[in-house]
């Protein structure tokens, strides 16, 4: 029996000010209407019966699940105690749902992806391979264009449709992204894969035995301070670059963004013909290569270039556009003064 897992306990600090501490990204509208997390929900349910997806969470987002997802139950929430990174989230899904399920597969709910064919054809791929071949399975988009943002997957190309994995790579330069699609041997890992529970729990066993220990103790056995004393880590660096031999990739095709920063927008929004990118009531002259956030403002701009703003509630941020991927060291500091 197969089940989905959405990770939704993120922070989504480089959307500040509209995602916030309280109420982050993976709960609001960014591109449409629905919150990133029903738009997550919606793609899996296609896949999963209501009853078979399950949200990892913090305590204090179990009620905006509750209320954003009404076909979640209580029981469908796995709530972490504090993050402790993809590792820590992931461990305490497989310590909860392993005697229920041969495999699960974890996305994190703050992705937008465009449904469609290609999504289903690789989401089926990948769990059948999972299933089947043992193999903790990953989704790699082939990239069209050299993002410094994103990890990398060397992979080794063959006739089906799963592909062994050789080696991951942290976030690259441009010149070196550039090398890497260009080589076509290169995918991005886009966070969502499908670890069959046998395989996973040995793989944590001999690469995490602390979260191996925690998932060992099973859904009533584990208490608060079992979690908080595990480290940090994220399940690509503390398990996957680890474990090659038990990991498979599928090279996928469809859309996929994972909006961490401000600038991702001028990827999934339509730009003008100042190469400008707006959502919200936004009027312009003389501007250009701008990105304005404001759904609930009314913003006009005059003989300006390369600025980020964005409007929410009685904030608003006004900055370079490209800074914005550095928000995280920045930030902090501009939120210091007094």
């Amino acid at each position: 029996m197969k089940a989905a897992v959405i990770l939704a306990g993120g922070s989504g600090e480089r959307l500040f000010p509209y995602s916030s501490e309280n109420l982050p990204k993976q709960f609001l509208p960014l591109v449409g209407q629905r919150s990133m997390l029903q738009e997550t929900y919606t793609r899996l349910r296609k896949h999963f019966t209501a009853d078979h997806i399950y949200v990892v969470t913090l305590a204090s987002f179990v009620e905006t699940v509750l209320y954003q997802l009404p076909a979640v139950t209580q029981r469908q929430i796995i709530v972490e105690p504090a993050r402790r990174d993809t590792a820590g989230a992931i461990a305490l899904a497989l310590a909860k749902l392993r005697r229920q399920y041969d495999v699960l597969l974890f996305c994190p709910a703050d992705h937008h992806i465009q449904d469609g064919e290609e999504w289903d054809t690789a989401l089926e791929t990948a769990l059948a391979a999972a299933e089947r071949d043992r193999t903790i399975t990953l989704f790699g988009i082939v990239p069209n264009y050299p993002e410094t943002g994103y990890g990398y997957v060397e992979y080794e190309r063959q006739d089906g449709p799963v592909c062994r994995v050789i080696a991951f790579h942290e976030k690259p330069s441009r010149d070196v992204a550039l090398r890497m699609v260009q080589s076509g041997r290169y995918l991005w890992n886009c966070g969502i894969f499908a670890i069959p529970c046998d395989t996973g729990t040995r793989a944590f066993a001999q690469h995490l035995p602390q979260h191996h220990a925690l998932i060992e103790k099973g859904p009533d056995g584990i208490d608060e301070t079992d979690f908080l004393a595990l480290p940090k880590v994220s399940i690509d660096y503390g398990l996957m670059e680890k474990a090659n031999e038990e990991v498979a990739i599928v090279p996928a095709y469809f859309p996929w963004n994972d909006l961490g920063s401000w600038t991702a927008l001028e990827r999934v929004l339509n730009g003008d013909a100042n190469g400008n990118y707006v959502f919200g009531d936004v009027k312009s002259l003389q501007t250009e290569n701008s990105i304005v956030f404001a759904p609930d403002h009314e913003v006009y701009l005059y003989d300006v270039s390369d600025l980020l703003v964005v409007c929410h509630n009685k904030q608003v941020l006004v900055a370079n556009k490209n800074a914005s991927r550095d928000m995280k060291q920045w930030l902090p500091k501009l939120m210091s003064q007094q």
